[in-house]
């Protein structure tokens, strides 16, 4: 193992206060550096993690994945209303529940990711939640917020989560968000989730560019957001959550009890509001709880 000087958050990653210790960093794709700078902002962006041929593997397998059709009990396929021109049109906002499915993608999620969380974590993960936000032409932002109050349904109190940028990430396509060193504070002040315009106000946000197959890691009490895609391509970007091994295996769980309280459109009852699970399960999102 590799030992660091690093201001390392007491206790766990959302402590309320932060010490200088020495850590001993885990054999993995991730540099001491790295992991420093994760445990001090919150969160990391690796330009290099992925090899050439991997990145060219996420693109073909994000082709493949979006081109399945919608599969009652299987994967889970979330569209939004999107405006194109002066119409507005169904498009696909996200894809969940598809490793199952997929081989060299849950390889490829199981292998190399979860070991660069456990070296950010300091010890074992496992996988939580996988899902694709394709954010289409003209598709809508996400609203800002932290990931952590809507995860609480299996009492667990740490997550993180890889984002994998399919596409370039761009200001003007709705990159990523982030506010640095604010994860150590717990959950902020939030309504269904969703944080206000101007409590956000008093945080500097750092938009999180990314070229296709840049890696970046991320806590679940980092404030962030998104905004609209105005620019004519899609910004496709996976999230894949994890947990520590102590916490629990709760994956399948997960997908059982969104599947029952926040479903795909294709599989929901006609007329139904789901706006309770939606305070779970689409904190600021554009996808609709009604069909």
């Amino acid at each position: 193992m590799t030992t660091l000087l690093l201001r390392a958050v007491a206790g766990s990653f959302r402590g309320l206060h932060t010490s200088t210790v020495v850590c001993s960093v885990r054999p993995g794709p991730l540099s001491a550096a790295t992991v420093a700078q994760f445990k001090n902002d919150g969160y990391v962006l690796c330009k290099d993690l992925l090899s050439p041929a991997e990145k060219k593997d996420i693109v073909a397998w994000t082709n493949e994945l979006q081109s399945w059709p919608d599969a009652k009990g299987k994967w889970m396929r979330y569209y939004e209303p999107i405006k194109v021109g002066g119409a507005t049109k169904e498009g696909l906002c996200r894809m969940e529940n598809f490793l199952d499915f997929h081989a060299p993608l849950k390889s490829f999620i199981t292998v190399k990711l979860n070991a660069a969380v456990g070296q950010l974590y300091g010890e074992d993960s496992v996988l939580f939640k996988e899902k694709i936000n394709f954010k289409l032409a003209g598709a809508s932002g996400f609203k800002p917020h932290q990931d952590a109050p809507a995860w609480t349904t299996f009492h667990q109190e740490r997550h993180i989560t890889a984002m994998v940028a399919v596409d370039p990430a761009t200001v003007e396509n709705g990159c990523m968000y982030m506010v640095k060193g604010e994860h150590t504070k717990g959950t902020f002040p939030n309504v269904g989730g969703v944080m206000s315009d101007e409590f956000c106000k008093q945080w500097q946000w750092h938009a999180l560019e990314c070229d296709a197959g840049d890696v970046a890691f991320f806590d679940s009490y980092v404030p962030h957001r998104s905004y609209d895609n105005k620019s004519n391509k899609s910004r496709r970007v996976y999230y894949i959550t994890y947990n520590p091994t102590v916490d629990g295996d709760y994956r399948e769980a997960y997908y059982e009890d969104k599947r029952k309280n926040f479903p795909p459109q294709n599989e929901r009852e006609p007329g139904r509001d789901y706006s309770k699970g939606a305070e779970v399960y689409n904190v600021g999102n554009p996808i609709p709880v009604k069909n």
